[in-house]
């Protein structure tokens, strides 16, 4: 992952840009713990080999933080998940970028969409 650093008013404001090559795309199955293209892999059977949860301990899990986004709406994509961050998108065309560990947001996109 690429830091840069963007100065503005005197501010240095971080920013991430994840690069996902297309051969990590194709072998996402050998990293289980990312999740780097719509329903996890090309064959789109939105299947985690991960088996840190089970039957056993499922009903002990807890929220380790919670985003809350900005405008109502329903969110019908799955989130990316790639070296640390969390892509989502949110109602109407909002890209946003969270950090995976805290839910910090990183960055946030919101095209200007003409009026119909």
């Amino acid at each position: 992952m690429k830091i840069q650093l963007l100065t503005a008013l005197g501010c240095a404001v971080p920013l991430s840009f994840a690069q996902v090559p297309y051969q990590r795309i194709v072998g996402a199955d050998s990293n289980p713990s990312t999740w780097v293209t719509y329903s996890g892999n090309y064959q789109a059977q939105r299947f985690s080999q991960l088996d840190q949860i089970n039957r056993e301990n499922v009903a002990r899990l807890k929220p380790s933080w919670i985003y809350q986004m900005r405008n109502g709406g329903i969110v019908e994509t799955s989130p990316i998940v790639a070296d640390g961050v969390m892509y989502i998108t949110e109602p109407p065309s909002t890209a946003t970028a969270l950090d995976a560990r805290t839910g910090r947001p990183l960055w946030t996109y919101t095209p200007n969409i003409p009026p119909t």
